[in-house]
């Protein structure tokens, strides 16, 4: 069992925090590189001609995440758990549109192909309501934790294993305090008012210019930890929906100059799913750590080494000189070359062509030009960076050789898009889970849901229905619309839209006179080949199903009346009610007033 004390924690804290200084020491040079040394006016930065982070930057970010996510919910209990499912796909689609997560992936983006990113949701009231307030109404809030504030389980060989994660944090003292007055929050007020200020203020990551001109704020820096190991005894449990405990300690510094941490909060049970509040984002695994590696990263030392031959043929090049040399005992003629105008005739008697010789001295070598194609070669094979993707295609480029380059890339940036997609995917879990669970949620769904569930005003309430035993959270199947985030080719995306709408309208005709096929996994493999995810769900087959059998009891009809007594025919007896292939295993979905 891991202790607990304030003094092992602290320890632990800052064991961690070393580790992590080794894997986020190069952001800084990564960052200055990015913004150029003209961002911050006064500071002397070292210029990069070659901004390959700016470039790979403004490349990568607009297929990761373009636009807010748009999520589908699906689950393993269709015929029992199948309005729950609709209910939460829309009440996420309206969370993530009213939040606006875009922003907070947005930066964790940034930070991912930097280094890595980390993204903190946790439940809180909605804006206008307080904690105090017994009628608020709560639902999950992202924030973006900065990677030098992130703590996590140095021994830990990958993310799952880690037995504490947390964040390191900044507040002001008399918000502290003030929060300290409020009953049933577990604050020690008596604590916090010992608490030195400014105390390790020098080590949150704020630059040196901000803290040689921001006057102190009487700031207190504090740690909040989840360790899912421990309960404590008066937690209500996991099937309450309790995992785990939250720390919450401060820093101090003693009479004697040395640095302590204490709790200011008693720990309280954590409110959420099992897997916890922090969400890692990375794009590449490094076996027996628990930190990925960013592309940045990894071809920093690459973009370094061409830098440095840039700057040197920079150099060179700020020394060139084109020389005259004249015969000194030439007076006249050294008068006229350096003061006559271009292309003006200067006659001189008895010219020997070797008085007046022409020479150059300093400037770019040619070793010089090829080693530094060399290496934007070697950087860009490395990086996936290429002239295609820059939209700079030369005429001597075929197609054939356009197409390998753009496949290549392609390949390398469709796995980056599908980490951040798996990510972002825990993200909205975590949301998904308190929107699941806790009873406090409710708020209005909007025109879109109004017009697919048929009501006037939906509104979501959350909450497990009482009536659903045996169903739980896992049942359901979360995915984020592969396109939703991206910025996509219009092109490709109308032809794509074309092959989907030539293969569903001939599919509707021959589905009818071929139910011996399955249509369903054949349109799910069509789908997948056309990178339409979606395309096997674009066929109401209950809606075709119900048209089948008006059109076959019409038919009936019809025969019944050409048969019947008064037009000569035999009587007939009643139409049986005729089942298609399968449909006995269906269920209705059941129309609800309220969500």
């Amino acid at each position: 069992m891991l202790d607990v004390s304030p003094e092992n924690l602290y320890q632990e804290i800052k064991a961690s925090e070393k580790l992590r200084g080794h894997h986020t020491r190069h952001v800084e040079e990564l960052t200055t590189t990015y913004t150029g040394p003209e961002y911050k006016s006064g500071v002397d930065n070292k210029y990069y001609p070659e901004n390959h982070v700016y470039e790979y930057l403004s490349l990568t970010i607009p297929r990761l995440i373009y636009d807010n996510p748009r999520v589908n919910i699906s689950t393993r209990r269709p015929a029992t758990q199948g309005d729950v499912a609709l209910a939460i796909k829309h009440g996420l689609n309206r969370w993530i549109v009213d939040t606006n997560l875009r922003g907070p992936l947005l930066r964790a983006a940034y930070d991912m192909l930097m280094s890595y990113g980390v993204i903190l949701t946790v439940q809180k009231p909605r804006a206008g309501h307080t904690y105090q307030d017994e009628s608020a109404s709560f639902w999950p809030h992202c924030y973006r934790i900065s990677p030098n504030r992130y703590i996590m389980d140095p021994i830990a060989l990958n993310m799952e294993e880690a037995r504490f994660m947390g964040h390191q944090w900044v507040r002001d003292k008399e918000d502290l305090l003030e929060s300290a007055g409020k009953e049933g929050e577990g604050w020690n007020k008596n604590v916090i008012e010992a608490m030195s200020d400014d105390t390790g203020i020098d080590e949150v990551g704020r630059d040196t210019i901000t803290r040689r001109t921001v006057r102190t704020r009487k700031e207190v820096v504090g740690y909040d930890l989840w360790i899912p190991e421990m309960t404590l005894d008066d937690s209500p449990g996991p099937d309450s929906g309790f995992h785990g405990t939250l720390y919450t300690l401060a820093i101090n510094q003693s009479s004697k100059g040395e640095t302590k941490a204490d709790f200011i909060r008693d720990p309280r049970p954590y409110y959420g799913p099992r897997w916890g509040p922090y969400s890692m984002l990375g794009v590449y695994v490094v076996p027996d750590s628990p930190y990925p590696l960013s592309p940045l990263l990894a071809t920093a030392g690459q973009m370094r080494d061409l830098n440095d031959h840039v700057l040197s043929a920079s150099r060179s090049a700020r020394q060139y000189k084109r020389l005259v040399l004249v015969d000194a005992r030439s007076k006249k003629l050294m008068q006229s070359i350096k003061g006559d105008p271009d292309t003006y005739v200067i006659p001189v008697d008895g010219l020997d062509k070797e008085q007046v010789v022409q020479t150059e001295v300093g400037g770019i070598t040619n070793q010089q030009i090829n080693y530094i194609a060399m290496l934007r070669e070697r950087l860009d094979r490395n990086s996936g960076i290429h002239d295609v993707q820059r939209g700079n295609i030369s005429g001597a480029a075929t197609a054939t050789a356009v197409a390998v380059a753009e496949s290549s890339t392609t390949l390398r940036v469709d796995h980056i898009k599908k980490q951040f997609q798996n990510d972002v995917t825990k993200i909205v879990k975590t949301a998904g889970w308190y929107l699941y669970h806790d009873e406090r949620v409710s708020f209005p769904l909007g025109k879109e849901a109004a017009d697919d569930l048929n009501m006037k005003e939906p509104w979501y309430d959350g909450g497990a229905p009482t009536d659903m035993a045996g169903m739980t959270f896992d049942d359901l199947e979360l995915q984020i619309d592969p396109y939703s985030m991206e910025r996509t080719n219009e092109a490709l995306m109308q032809k794509r839209t074309m092959e989907a709408f030539s293969v569903i309208t001939n599919a509707v005709q021959l589905m009818p006179q071929t139910p011996f096929i399955d249509w369903k996994k054949l349109l799910v493999q069509l789908g997948d080949s056309l990178n339409m995810p979606n395309l096997s769900e674009l066929i109401d087959e209950k809606a075709m199903r119900q048209q089948m059998q008006q059109v076959a009891q019409q038919q009936q009809a019809e025969e019944a009346m050409s048969q019947s007594p008064e037009k000569g025919g035999r009587a007939s007896r009643t139409p049986r009610n005729s089942r298609l292939p399968g449909e006995e295993y269906g269920m209705m979905a059941r129309q609800s007033r309220s969500i």
